[in-house]
């Protein structure tokens, strides 16, 4: 009888190197894996972090970069950082706009009611038109104010009309007697030219006025003295119209596209 006999190991004999570098390598793999998937993940949400930190800080042009073929959370968050930062530019934006028109609107009735206050005091003028243009330019300072207050009780897209039948002619010289001194001051004529019938309108008087008086202080600060600023108000077919001319330098032809551009 022949008997082979074998003796068994447990362990895994020479097996047991290339299971421990299997298993490291795994490991190494697993924390490469693990590292570049955390940043990844990390990066969008320390750039928002980063953003909305400058942002707060009044940066408000910081965006973060959009990734439009995704959908996922960190795509979200991107275009949400991005939508509140442009919201409160547009914010700011909308908020210098109304400081500008309001300091533009304030000082042209503050330039007529002083104007005509220096002239009472000098014994220059008829202090009978000078007390009814300044009467008038308070009352629109007064409805400035009030717009104010609406605004600031957050009645802003409320844009309030008070409409009324007036003559165009004679509010066009009322906004003319309103610039009287400060023209003289400047050696510039002024002059109202009505039309010869009464132009009445169904319109808000100040809110024209302002209109008038606006185009009026462009035309005083762009004409040279000694020159003429005329406001006419006429009839066209079947509409009624205001123009200003001056003497001017006129609009250059490379502004034209943009003369309607606020403070242009």
């Amino acid at each position: 009888v022949i008997v082979l006999s074998q003796q068994a190991r447990a362990g895994l004999g020479p097996a047991a190197r290339y299971f421990v570098l299997a298993a490291i390598a795994s490991a190494v793999v697993a924390l490469l894996a693990a590292v570049l998937v955390g940043r990844r993940v990390t990066r969008p949400i320390k750039a928002a972090s980063e953003a909305t930190t400058r942002i707060a800080a009044g940066e408000l042009s910081t965006r973060l970069p959009e990734h439009t073929g995704r959908s996922d959370e960190l795509a979200e968050l991107s275009r949400n950082v991005n939508g509140m930062a442009e919201a409160l530019e547009r914010s700011r934006a909308l908020e210098q706009q109304f400081l500008l028109s309001v300091s533009h609107d304030l000082r042209t009735p503050l330039t007529s009611i002083r104007g005509y206050a220096e002239a009472i005091s000098d014994g220059a003028g008829d202090p009978r038109r000078a007390a009814a243009v300044i009467s008038s330019e308070s009352r629109r300072l007064e409805r400035l104010v009030a717009d104010l207050l609406d605004l600031a009780k957050l009645q802003a897209s409320s844009f309030s009309l008070e409409l009324e039948r007036i003559d165009l002619g004679q509010l066009a010289q009322v906004a003319v007697d309103g610039f009287g001194p400060d023209a003289a001051e400047r050696g510039l004529m002024i002059r109202a030219m009505p039309d010869a019938t009464p132009l009445a309108v169904l319109a808000d008087h100040d809110r024209l006025g302002q209109v008038a008086a606006n185009l009026i202080e462009n035309a005083s600060a762009f004409s040279p003295r000694g020159g003429r600023i005329e406001l006419q108000a006429r009839r066209d077919g079947d509409r009624v119209c205001i123009a200003v001319r001056d003497h001017g330098p006129g609009v250059p032809d490379y502004a034209r596209d943009r003369v309607f551009e606020r403070f242009y």
